[in-house]
């Protein structure tokens, strides 16, 4: 298995953490929950955290 990123740094150099989720492709239902997923985490509301 693959060594997965758990965080990146974007344009503004500023760090973020990643959580990757592992389904199995071969299930249609597990196709329409990643879409799921991806909507919600596109669609929160951003948190600031003060520094």
């Amino acid at each position: 298995m693959a060594i997965l990123t758990k965080e990146y740094t974007d344009i503004k150099k500023k760090t973020h953490r990643v959580e990757h989720v592992i389904l199995a492709d071969d299930n249609r239902n597990s196709k329409e929950q990643i879409v799921e997923e991806l909507f919600r985490a596109l669609t929160r509301p951003i948190r600031h955290i003060p520094a």
